[in-house]
């Protein structure tokens, strides 16, 4: 069956109307409202609006610094787990170059070694002329005196003092020392040194391990031996005497009592710096008895 139309009108006036009277009623509350109520409570109610309002901006700001609070735990236990990583790797990283430290340092000690074997071989053989003969005319001569500056260029800046004579590395230097010593004996080595070179940057590597505190006297007793082959030539006198520092390290061995070993080579190497200046002192004196004559007046 059908509704009844006139029915269905009648209820939506009737709600109409009720929207109608609610609407006059709020619009009635609106306008009397205020009226009713004093200004403190109308103002506490606009500032109750303004701190809910601010308590919402409040809360949004919390859950934003929560969340970026979250964001950061996440680095920060990331970095951790990172730093731990970084860690480990630099404790085997550590260990690693531990290893390889012991390893250069076995390296080291045996090419000090294997280097102290063949230059005490090649020191005895230089004692014969012959041999020096075949060393001068051989195709690593110059292979073998840049070796030698080298190593003593580094014995030198190494050296403080505190290298135990019995060690492979002073061995090493007295061998090399020992074979130049030899060379510097014979007339054509002498020869060779002073017109390639060597000679004067050899000269000046001996003065300064004679100046250094080293302990090994044996070594210095071979240094100041080669000092003397040198100025046995005159040419060798004369650069060995232009050296500076020599005299002031001449001098200290001559006066230090523990050296007394050494005395006898400093000596002739005195005595060789001496004769020169006794030369020199003679020759310019005849060249002046020389000159004077030259200008005497003849009688007329």
């Amino acid at each position: 069956m059908d509704e009844n139309p006139q029915a269905s009108s009648t209820e939506d006036a009737a709600a109409d109307l009720m929207l109608e009277q609610i609407t006059k009623q709020v619009k009635n509350m609106k306008e009397h409202l205020p009226k009713v109520l004093s200004p403190d409570v109308v103002a506490g109610y606009s500032k109750v609006l303004d701190l809910e309002d601010e308590c919402n901006s409040l809360r949004h700001s919390v859950n934003d610094y929560k969340q970026r609070e979250a964001q950061l735990a996440r680095s920060c236990e990331s970095l951790m787990a990172s730093t731990e990583r970084d860690k480990q790797e630099f404790f085997q990283l550590k260990g690693e170059v531990a290893s390889l430290n012991e390893l250069i340092t076995e390296q080291a000690s045996f090419c000090s070694t294997v280097g102290a074997t063949t230059c005490n071989l090649l020191w005895k053989m230089s004692h014969c002329a012959g041999a020096v003969d075949s060393i001068l005319t051989g195709n690593m001569l110059i292979s073998f005196l840049q070796l030698a500056n080298s190593s003593l260029d580094g014995f030198i800046e190494s050296c403080h003092g505190l290298i135990s004579e019995e060690s492979a590395e002073v061995n090493f230097i007295m061998a090399l020392c020992g074979v130049l010593t030899n060379i510097f004996a014979t007339s054509s080595g002498r020869d060779y040194l002073m017109t390639s070179g060597f000679g004067l940057s050899l000269t000046d590597q001996y003065i300064s391990i004679l100046s250094k505190d080293v302990k090994s006297e044996r070594l210095k007793n071979i240094v100041l031996m080669a000092i003397y082959n040198i100025s046995i030539s005159q040419k060798g006198l004369e650069m060995v005497a232009s050296r500076p520092g020599l005299v002031s390290s001449l001098t200290q061995i001559l006066t230090c009592a523990s050296a007394s070993g050494n005395h006898l080579q400093a000596l002739r190497s005195v005595v060789g710096c001496c004769t020169l200046v006794i030369r020199y002192v003679y020759n310019h004196v005849t060249w002046c008895r020389v000159l004077m004559s030259s200008h005497v007046p003849g009688n007329g």
